[in-house]
């Protein structure tokens, strides 16, 4: 729920709609060499579903921090109050995400299924106004206006799922305005942020198969949104640009006591994420 046109406002966010696009990543072939060298053919066939599963965690796990507007419901930057004095805003989202990934669980030899993976969370997010930006004419202003952001999360993730703990992830950037909504035109920004999370570690049932990566990622979205009376709409995109280390430990099954390990250091995946919202406008809050 958030306050409008105040110092400070608050709001609540319960869903973000959003839907994956394209994902890229550099060469996972290096990696699969290294964990499947010496061992059997099977194990090529485990190393590659180990790689692409760290992948989706990875992924999966910075996307359920990063997808969406934000600010729930907000489509332009809040610039200061009166005079030189910065707006505040704080923002409160309880998040719900679904990713897939193979089955390392219960797949034994050969290509693992897929597993779906919820993730619950709650994330906080505080915005100061730091510049109000031009105006090109009467009614239309905020150009370049800029906000400073900074947000944390806690990201729930289950045992039952293989995670051992777990999330926090930490956030900073800023988000500069292209038109601030007015009567007639929509709310315009663009913004960037970096994140910064803690090593995940997932395990199977037995402790032998073994997947440790970094959260670490660059966030660039633009976001465009109107209010209608009590009704407001909202949508964008984004590009998330997951890096950090990844290393996989797999055992061979056909070898005993055989195991493929790999490691690399600095693996990048980029997405784009597509995201729309609606909001409930009632006085001084906003509900989306």
């Amino acid at each position: 729920m958030g306050v409008r046109s105040a110092l400070c406002w608050v709001s609540l966010c319960f869903v973000v709609v959003g839907r994956f696009g394209s994902a890229g990543a550099q060469d996972l072939t290096p990696l699969i060499a290294e964990c499947a060298s010496g061992g059997s053919a099977e194990l090529l066939t485990s190393c590659q579903s180990a790689v692409l599963a760290a992948q989706a965690i990875r992924g999966g796990i910075a996307i359920s921090d990063a997808a969406g507007a934000e600010l729930s419901g907000s489509s332009s930057t809040i610039g200061r109050r009166l005079g030189s004095t910065p707006r505040v805003g704080l923002d409160l989202r309880f998040r719900v995400a679904r990713f897939s990934m193979p089955d390392m669980v219960g797949g034994g030899p050969g290509i693992a299924a897929d597993n779906d993976v919820y993730v619950y969370g709650i994330k906080g997010s505080v915005a100061v106004g730091v510049f109000d930006g031009f105006s090109w004419m009467p009614m239309v202003g905020g150009m370049l206006s800029l906000d400073l952001l900074a947000s944390g999360s806690l990201l729930f993730l289950g045992e039952s799922d293989g995670f051992s703990g777990n999330e926090a992830i930490g956030s900073i950037g800023g988000r500069l305005g292209g038109i601030r909504e007015s009567f007639s035109l929509p709310g315009l920004t663009v913004s960037a942020m970096r994140s910064f999370g803690q090593q995940v570690n997932w395990a199977d049932d037995l402790d032998v198969t073994r997947i440790d990566t970094d959260i670490s990622t660059t966030s660039v979205r633009a976001v465009v949104g109107k209010d209608f009376f009590i009704l407001g709409v909202f949508g964008g995109f984004e590009w998330n640009w997951d890096q950090g280390e990844m290393r996989v430990q797999v055992p061979d099954p056909t070898i005993p006591r055989g195991e493929g390990i790999s490691q690399m250091g600095d693996l990048t995946t980029r997405r784009t994420v597509y995201f729309a919202g609606v909001s409930i406008i009632r006085l001084v809050w906003t509900l989306s």
